[in-house]
């Protein structure tokens, strides 16, 4: 009978219940350098047929774990950012962001973003859009962000750095190749997208002992933020790092 019941709801030798463990086995695939699933990947990751594997890709999407890219690919859907949103929300720097970068997005009449560590890449936290112009840029919330943007490259400067060390040469040799500037003290960097159609300028919020918890970007279309202005904006956007510090 307990054997029987087991093959009935599909639990393996270790415990798990299949369909989970394959669900979760599929959703550790998705990251920053495949952010999306196919029919063939899903296939050779479960061990079943291209017809099942379509089906596990169809039912997700129709649950809100993945939504539908294109014609055969898939990437995380609505549900999945929301608990990752509220996973992340659970650190304390979200809620002692919000005004600030309220403030911050009214003084530069851009969006301002918060970025937390995903494990893999940074994840969009918290988005202030700015709604001061008929065009603005749409950023998603629990969207993983790629090596080369502004975000990513400060974070990969402190975890270089690590916690409470000063520069090495090394370091210093490191952050140059990133492209990043000193600015108020902390390492700022700038990223120009979509054959110059908008700009990231980012900087990052510290913890007490210098690590790395978050970073604080300013996201607008490039035509609103010419290059001569971006000493200025990156000063901004350090003040208002330094705000939240002390919230």
């Amino acid at each position: 009978m307990g054997k029987a019941a087991a093959q009935v709801d599909g639990e393996g030798s270790g415990g798990d219940i299949q369909v989970i463990a394959r669900i979760a086995a599929l959703l550790e695939c998705l990251d920053p350098e495949s952010p999306c699933l196919d029919t063939q990947t899903t296939a050779k990751v479960l061990g079943v047929g291209r017809s099942t594997a379509h089906r596990y890709l169809v039912s997700l999407e129709k649950r809100g774990l993945l939504r539908r890219r294109d014609a055969t690919t898939y990437e995380l859907g609505p549900v999945l950012s929301r608990l990752g949103t509220l996973a992340l929300s659970r650190l304390g720097v979200l809620e002692a962001a919000r005004p600030v970068m309220h403030e911050l997005s009214r003084e530069i009449n851009n969006t301002v973003v918060l970025s937390v560590w995903g494990g893999r890449a940074p994840v969009i936290a918290r988005v202030v859009p700015d709604n001061s112009r008929i065009t603005t840029i749409s950023v998603e919330v629990g969207r993983s962000l790629p090596p080369d943007a502004a975000q990513s490259r400060v974070f990969a400067a402190y975890h270089n750095l690590g916690r409470g060390r000063a520069a090495s040469a090394s370091h210093l040799r490191a952050v140059d190749d990133l492209g990043l500037r000193p600015v108020g003290g902390l390492l700022t960097a700038s990223q120009v997208y979509a054959g110059g159609g908008f700009k990231t300028i980012a900087a990052p919020i510290l913890a007490a002992d210098g690590g790395i918890v978050a970073t604080l970007a300013v996201i607008g279309l490039a035509v609103y933020m010419p290059d001569d202005e971006d000493a200025a904006v990156a000063e901004q956007l350090v003040a208002a790092v330094s705000r939240i510090g002390q919230s």
